[in-house]
């Protein structure tokens, strides 16, 4: 633990000219530049503005959470939008897409007219500055002539409101403001704006959206729609300054963070503008007026490391920071929400929360506005560097005020990655899975023209290469490589998980090049990732192997439509040949690209039936199950009576079910289901704690710190559950399993060192060295028959590990029907 910030950093030590002493020394260049694909939309395409849209219109709600604290509400946003698009030809606004509630997302620009041709050029300078930086750096037209880019997003936490007044009332002085100076500003920059990133919990006063999601978590998964717009806007607009717009955190907190810092950033390019940005907002903040506002908390200067970090790329800040944009989540001060304010109080508070956003918007667009051709050439900078493949800068200590070692995180980048098709590929369905997030994120990827070979293996045509040399490569290399063990450097984190690695978490198999050139093969650019599966010929059987969401799908497809699919001892499925059988699995191979092989002579398994799940637990458990195809029907400790009936086959404990808890009928309900035979799936600590006080498997459950969260390594068995599985989990709070009953049996365990990346204390009751060798998958069958799975990893995390969801699914099946 560092010494305390507090004393570090004060306004008068950084100025609007402080980047002109950061320049640090670049190393020597590197190989030319590789040839850049075309994009698939062409500059021919791209029209000028304004772009005006007529809104539709949502019914008056007066049950909207915003109106008691005196925000806008929600269907007053579409009106206001088309008033001003009627009233000016500045605003554009459009229906972007749709909330998981069904509400319009709302993307407004706000920038001077554009004609076509003036839009191209725009188009074709943002452009370059991503596929030829060092030539935009240079560019005396692109640097005199760019609209630079700010991005806004706001209400991403539905009940943190004012964003989105911020952002209407800046797009309206915008609109409206005839000055030479406003008109000067939109014909130098284009703003951005989600004008409420979360509708659905803007108007039912939630945090999360309708599916019960934090949005401001999903930002490498992209689970949600909302989520899916956001990444899109931040891509497509490549703002120099991103703004996310939160509540309430008294002063109001402003980025840059604290350590750990994400290791793949360029942060000697961020950190030199973020601060100074950050200062002038707080003395803009403190010109207010308001004793709210006299002093901002900027957590780089003021908190602990770990205390407000921005390590995981989870958030849309960390996100866009590692887009080559400058991003801020500001904390607004004033927590309207309650029962105890008076509604002259709810006012006063939102209307200073949403001067405070206000203010972050116009003193960063200043910042834009001044310091404009620093601003550009560091955003290029980022992507020259990912192009020519430079290392990570050493920043020195003192490099801005407050800078010191536990500053210093980086990483080494690989030459190149790789996921091969064929034989080498754990799961095709998997490896087009993670490619089309790499794309989606911002990322390239490139697949084979012929077979080639790397590191002494040989990988067959239309594998794919993901060359380091690319712009964003800190992004894709987030998302890749392993992570980093923080246990000793931090003992405290904002929010986990503290490593992540869709790599090795994902399902797919990924090779990782160290050598400094490239295989020697023809690559072409692609934009999705694809799968195709396959069918045996002949007759014969047919055998799954569930390494996939997507094998799960398929067998519970085929269960829905009556195909016998009968379980093997090692967790995998076979269907008859029969042709009827044949035609089924060849739909679901063109549907889900999975791979049938011939299943083996004389093979004898359990015939599954439709499986219908009792889930115990929050929205990932729902969702987790709707991805793996099962029939899911929530229960809970108080309606168990009622919702655990006659159909349900197993039940997945991912919650709290104390047994000496229940009423005598939810008892009855429990007792009436274990006594016919019903199978129980649990989660953690609570599943363990079910399945030992229902008397079915017996085991001493311990959980992790709190904090503790990554990628571990594990060892699977060669039973119904781990067979195949990948060789590293997911944890956020791990658990293990010992004093295992003797109907128990080890499916999995934690490797002898268990973390590979992430935060996990190293000894005590609870330390990574007390879980080593240890189970973290326990099976077993109650006296009774009962068959019963434990999991002490997270399959259901914020839908994150998909390598993990096949173990659940497997495990479902078999406790469905031994």
């Amino acid at each position: 633990m560092s010494t305390t910030r507090l004393h570090r950093l004060t306004g008068a030590t950084v100025g609007a000219a402080l980047f002109a002493t950061l320049a640090l020394t670049p190393p020597a260049a590197a190989s030319a530049l590789p040839e850049v694909p075309a994009r698939p939309i062409k500059i021919s395409d791209v029209r000028g503005y304004p772009q005006q849209n007529v809104l539709p219109v949502w019914p008056d709600n007066p049950a909207d959470a915003s109106l008691p604290i005196g925000t806008i509400a929600y269907d007053d946003i579409a009106p206001k939008l088309n008033a001003l698009q009627k009233a000016s030809n500045r605003v554009s606004a459009r229906v972007a897409g749709k909330s998981v509630g069904g509400y319009d997302l709302y993307a407004v620009t706000v920038t001077a007219p554009e004609s076509r041709k003036e839009a191209q050029q725009q188009e074709t300078w943002k452009r370059l500055i991503e596929e030829e930086p060092a030539k935009a750096q240079r560019d005396r037209k692109l640097l005199a002539e760019y609209k630079t880019p700010l991005f806004v997003n706001a209400n991403i936490h539905g009940n943190e409101w004012e964003g989105t007044d911020a952002a209407l009332r800046v797009i309206e002085d915008l609109a409206t403001d005839r000055s030479p100076e406003v008109a000067g500003l939109l014909e130098r920059n284009r703003l951005v704006f989600n004008v409420t990133a979360n509708p659905d919990g803007r108007v039912a006063g939630t945090r999360a959206n309708g599916n019960g999601y934090d949005l401001n978590r999903d930002l490498t998964i992209v689970s949600q729609p909302e989520t899916n717009l956001i990444r899109e806007l931040v891509i497509d607009s490549k703002p120099i300054i991103t703004l996310d717009l939160h509540g309430y955190v008294s002063p109001t907190l402003l980025h840059p963070s604290t350590p750990p810092h994400n290791v793949n950033n360029e942060y000697d390019l961020f950190i030199k503008h973020a601060l100074p940005n950050a200062l002038a907002i707080e003395e803009d903040l403190r010109d207010l007026g308001y004793a709210e506002t006299q002093r901002a908390r900027i957590p780089f200067r003021d908190d602990e490391p770990g205390v407000w970090d921005d390590f995981p790329p989870i958030y849309v800040p960390s996100f866009a920071l590692l887009q080559s944009s400058i991003p801020y989540t500001i904390e607004a001060p004033l927590n309207p929400r309650g029962t105890t304010l008076t509604p002259a109080e709810r006012l006063r508070r939102s209307a200073i929360n949403t001067d405070v956003h206000e203010v972050s918007i116009r003193t960063s667009l200043r910042y834009i506005e001044e310091n404009r051709a620093q601003l550009l050439h560091d955003q290029a900078e980022v992507y020259r560097r990912g192009w020519q493949g430079e290392p990570l800068r050493d920043i020195p200590d003192g490099y801005v005020p407050g800078w010191g070692p536990e500053d210093n995180y980086n990483t080494v980048f690989p030459r190149a990655y790789v996921i091969p098709t064929g034989a080498g590929q754990r799961s095709e369905p998997a490896a087009a899975r993670l490619v089309d997030l790499l794309i989606s994120s911002g990322g390239r990827v490139w697949t084979a023209k012929k077979a080639f070979t790397a590191n002494g293996k040989s990988y067959p045509a239309g594998s794919y290469v993901i060359d380091l040399h690319q712009p964003k490569r800190g992004l894709v290399n987030s998302l890749l490589e392993p992570g980093i063990d923080l246990t000793d450097r931090v003992d405290d984190l904002y929010a986990g998980p503290a490593a992540w690695s869709q790599a090795l978490t994902w399902g797919a198999t990924v090779d990782t090049l160290w050598d400094a050139k490239l295989p020697s093969v023809k690559l072409d650019r692609v934009y999705d990732g694809t799968a195709t599966g396959e069918l045996p010929g002949g007759n014969g059987d047919l055998r799954l192997d569930l390494r996939d969401a997507a094998d799960l799908l398929v067998v519970n497809s085929l269960l829905d439509k009556g195909v016998a699919v009968h379980r093997l001892a090692d967790g995998s499925v076979v269907v008859p040949g029969t042709p009827g059988n044949r035609k089924l699995a060849r739909e679901a191979v063109r549907a889900h690209q999975v791979t049938f092989t011939t299943a083996p002579k004389g093979w004898r398994g359990t015939r599954l039936e439709r499986v219908v799940v009792g889930y115990l637990g929050g929205v990932e458990a729902r969702d987790t199950l709707g991805a793996l195809g099962f029939e899911a029907r929530p229960v809970t400790a108080a309606t168990l009576a009622t919702t655990l009936t006659a159909d349900v086959d197993v039940l997945l404990v991912a919650g709290t079910l104390n047994l000496a808890t229940l009423t005598a009928e939810n008892r009855a309900a429990l007792d009436a289901f274990l006594a016919r035979g019903g199978g129980l799936v649990g989660l953690g600590t609570a599943g363990a704690r079910a399945s030992t006080d229902a008397g079915l498997v017996s085991v001493t459950a311990t959980a992790g710190p709190s904090l503790a969260s990554g990628v571990v390594n594990v060892v699977n068995s060669t039973g119904p559950v781990a067979t195949n599985a990948i060789p590293h989990s997911f944890v956020s709070q791990p658990v293990w399993f010992t004093d295992l009953g003797p109907n128990a049996v080890v499916e999995q365990s934690y490797a002898a060192d268990p973390l590979l990346a992430g935060w996990w204390a190293r000894t005590g009751a609870t330390g990574r060295s007390a879980a080593a060798g240890q189970a973290s998958i326990v099976r077993g069958v109650s006296e009774a028959g009962n068959p019963v799975v434990l999991f002490g990893t997270s399959p259901t995390f914020r839908l994150h590990p998909k390598g993990l969801q096949p173990q659940l699914g497997r495990a479902l099946l078999w406790a469905a029907g031994v």
